[in-house]
């Protein structure tokens, strides 16, 4: 099995009024370790939300591995 990273763990709640079969995605998202939360009404807005939190985390690691290593 896959390592599953605690850092790349996020709580979705959709509202009643979503409706993946159509299209319709409406809810909250939240990043469990930062505690980032973020309301979408789309299924793009989600998307954002989740890849603008895991590319500020690939840059920070990037960032912190160029710190250790000259």
């Amino acid at each position: 099995m896959t390592h599953l990273p605690a850092k790349r763990t996020f709580l979705i709640r959709l509202s009643d009024e979503a409706d993946p079969e159509s299209g319709l995605y409406r809810g909250r998202v939240e990043h469990l370790q930062s505690g980032e939360t973020t309301r979408f009404q789309s299924e793009r807005k989600l998307k954002e939300f989740l890849t603008t939190i895991l590319l500020d985390q690939l840059r920070q690691e990037q960032s912190e591995l160029n710190i250790k290593c000259p």
